[in-house]
């Protein structure tokens, strides 16, 4: 909200969310020319349906780790699935896994902390080590928050085992 004249993060919001499906999907076609993995998070029913189509796994937010009927919706296309951990209990991680482990989608546990960015200091990267002792038959991974500068954060997690790496930055 500092770096855009907007009140609220409700209308900064409603000023980018413009991207649907043909801006998807021409997306895809982009990536497939450079030959980047394209992946996209969905956050509704609609929008999972035609990402189906575009994806070889889902990533699931953090914000949904708690949607049981949305999780398992997901599950349904029989794809791998990348589920985020940030700002959950152990407990509510253990819930959601167990759902997915019920539809037997292959999947990983993404460590991140909710910060838009988050500090080098704050990104908490020994809650991989406790997330690979907790499940340890799980690939475990790493979604970095952190501003680009050094990449020092994602190198960290790889020395401590992180096997996905996710890296969130804007354009």
């Amino acid at each position: 909200l500092s770096k855009e004249p907007t009140n609220s993060q409700y209308q900064l919001f409603k000023k980018y969310d413009k991207f649907w499906k043909t801006e998807f999907e021409a997306l895809k076609r982009h990536c497939d020319k450079v030959e980047i993995e394209f992946i996209s998070t969905p956050f509704d029913v609609k929008s999972a349906a035609f990402l189906n189509d575009l994806m070889e796994v889902f990533k699931i937010s953090s914000s949904d780790l708690n949607n049981k009927p949305f999780i398992e919706y997901l599950c349904s296309f029989g794809k791998p699935i990348l589920l985020s951990t940030g700002a959950s209990y152990l407990w509510e991680v253990e819930q959601s896994v167990s759902w997915i482990r019920a539809k037997e989608n292959p999947f990983a546990l993404l460590h991140c902390v909710l910060n838009y960015p988050t500090t080098d200091a704050d990104a908490n990267l020994s809650m991989i080590l406790e997330l690979r002792c907790k499940f340890p038959s799980t690939m475990i991974g790493y979604s970095d928050h952190t501003l680009p500068g050094d990449m020092k954060c994602l190198e960290i997690a790889t020395l401590l085992g992180a096997a996905v790496l996710e890296k969130h930055f804007t354009y």
